[in-house]
């Protein structure tokens, strides 16, 4: 069990800037589909079939199948975490700065895989998939989706290919609560579980965020339907933005410029352009559909309800992988209490736990942002390969 010596050595170990060795890229990869045509039966009761699952893969998996590990994709990503479709991609996946030969995940040591959950609108069964019973997109007749949902579909995937073990299970924020229920659904399943930025339970902060953000889509929705709905996602998608930010952040980045020619009552400073400029990009990736199951999925999670009847040492008693906790100063979305709590817990039980909380002003996105990368690397790496 980790002391607190041994949390204080690792935090250190973390922060401390060492020189990467040489790291490669995982070059031109190819997406995958897979269909379940017996479907999933959802926690809602529900079966949704057939299932579409979009996934992606890097390195190689060793003939002992060892050497596994599954990515979990946050809110807004998808399978695509590494490497690019295409020569003239303008950006890699969404985690390129972890996921490579020689990288925190080593894809010359292990086979990553990253699947796309449902209800997201990056090829896996969605609300914009085709209702077999009526010929017509899903949309709000989508049946509700949890997290656990999300686990069991990315555990058929894995049996699809012939995997039933995994070296590790690593995500942040809402890939965090599914890499936090793989530990505690399927505690035998993995060795070790890394969960970055993301508790035991969404706190009432987040739901109140969460509902804000589905009330500006379905009041579009009412009012002006499909263009109103994309309007009411572009809103939504600017709440979240700052919920993933920090004050620090802010100032850092646009204190109070103004932009040239000011708007009264639309764009007169360089936060509110920001702010338009990344909602612009993100309808032109996103779904308001989509955005509406999956944080409706985030507000249900809760460890302790679902595994130990309101008692979260009961629920976290099923544990068995060694766990890595990280959390960073400026993420006021998913602070690091939360997760702190979680570890705690984890302590008491006598079971293998570590938790890091780094420095950085970027807030709740800290895990994506590249200047954060001297002090995830090296603590990713030592604790997947140690």
């Amino acid at each position: 069990m980790a002391n607190e010596t041994e949390r204080q050595r690792l935090s250190a170990y973390a922060l401390s800037e060492l020189a990467s060795p040489e790291e490669g890229e995982v070059g031109l990869v190819e997406p995958q589909q897979l269909i379940l045509p017996e479907g999933l039966e959802l926690a809602c009761g529900q079966r949704l079939a057939p299932v579409e699952v979009a996934y992606e893969t890097y390195g190689q998996l060793a003939p002992t199948r060892d050497n596994v590990i599954l990515v979990c994709h946050a809110l807004s990503g998808g399978s695509h975490a590494a490497g690019r479709h295409n020569p003239t991609d303008r950006k890699p996946g969404w985690w390129d700065l972890y996921i490579g030969p020689g990288k925190a995940l080593d894809t010359e040591r292990f086979f990553v895989i990253c699947i796309n959950v449902l209800a997201s609108p990056y090829g896996t069964t969605s609300p914009l998939s085709i209702n077999p019973a009526t010929g017509q997109p899903y949309r709000l007749d989508f049946p509700p989706i949890t997290v656990t949902d999300w686990v069991e579909l990315e555990r058929a995937v894995l049996e699809r290919l012939g995997i039933h073990h995994l070296h590790a299970v690593v995500g942040g924020s809402t890939g965090g609560m599914r890499a936090f229920e793989w530990a505690v659904r399927y505690p035998d399943w993995m060795d070790k579980a890394v969960v970055i930025a993301s508790p035991a339970r969404s706190s009432p902060m987040v739901i109140a965020l969460n509902h804000i953000q589905r009330q500006t889509i379905l009041m579009g929705l009412e009012h002006g339907g499909e263009a109103g709905a994309q309007r009411g996602l572009a809103l939504a998608r600017m709440l979240a933005h700052i919920s993933y930010l920090s004050e620090d952040a802010l100032w850092r980045k646009f204190a109070r410029e103004m932009v040239e020619n000011p708007d009264q009552w639309a764009v007169a400073y360089q936060m509110e352009s920001y702010l338009e400029y990344k909602a612009h990009t993100f309808l032109q990736r996103f779904d308001p559909y989509c955005y509406l199951y999956i944080t409706r999925a985030m507000d249900h999670f809760d460890l302790a309800r679902d595994y130990g009847e309101g008692d979260l040492t009961r629920a976290l008693a099923r544990v068995q992988a060694e766990m890595l906790f990280i959390s960073f100063t400026s993420d006021w979305l998913f602070p690091p209490s939360g997760q702190e709590e979680a570890a705690e817990t984890l302590r008491q039980l006598g079971k293998q736990v570590h938790h890091a909380i780094l420095d950085s002003p970027w807030g709740h996105d800290s895990f994506l942002v590249e200047r954060v990368k001297p002090l995830m690397r090296p603590l990713l790496k030592g604790f997947l390969e140690g």
